[in-house]
């Protein structure tokens, strides 16, 4: 989660001066697409908590991961606003349903006796997250200067989250099948 929300924040705290450098949009209009992003994040809430029932929640943030390795890596190399727009607002709806989901995914991983707890240690780390995504973007950019570069980096992380996921998920699978062996 720490990697999806420095991302993700990073990229939304980015995402006019991106818009404007990508799309040669206005500040006005970048403003408009920023807005948009807004209305996407609350939208991907709703779409992926619920996909995540029939996915399975692991599943959902493996979705996640595999998409944002590409989309991050494409992001600055795509030349048409259909397919920029169309990467940028998946990518936000991705944001925005991780944060809707965390708490069920938290519930099955750990029940809820103690959601709580935990869910307000991941807050935190959440909160920490919204300083370091955009802290690394920014020093990224200065010492590079490429968007390409900042962005591959954001990537990189998340081949990382992927990676994690994947070994979650076979924990999950493997404790799954202990549990059941055991009835």
């Amino acid at each position: 989660m720490f990697i999806n929300i420095s991302c993700g924040i990073a990229l939304i705290a980015a995402a006019s001066p991106l818009i404007q450098t990508k799309l040669n949009y206005t500040p006005m209009q970048a403003a408009t697409i920023v807005g948009l992003i807004g209305v996407f994040n609350g939208i991907g809430r709703i779409i992926w908590s619920g996909a995540s029932d029939f996915l399975g929640r692991a599943n959902t943030y493996i979705i996640f991961f595999v998409f944002q390795v590409f989309a991050f890596y494409i992001l600055p190399k795509l030349t048409t606003e259909a397919s920029f727009l169309f990467v940028l607002f998946t990518v936000v709806t991705m944001y925005g349903g991780g944060f809707a989901t965390l708490p069920a995914f938290l519930g099955d991983l750990f029940g809820t006796k103690q959601l709580g707890a935990i869910h307000g240690l991941i807050l935190s780390g959440w909160g920490l997250a919204g300083i370091v995504g955009p802290t690394i973007y920014d020093k990224v950019m200065k010492k590079t200067g490429s968007l390409d570069d900042t962005l591959l980096i954001f990537s990189g992380f998340f081949i990382v989250a992927l990676l994690v996921s994947l070994l979650m998920k076979q924990f999950i699978v493997k404790h799954h099948s202990k549990q059941t062996s055991k009835m």
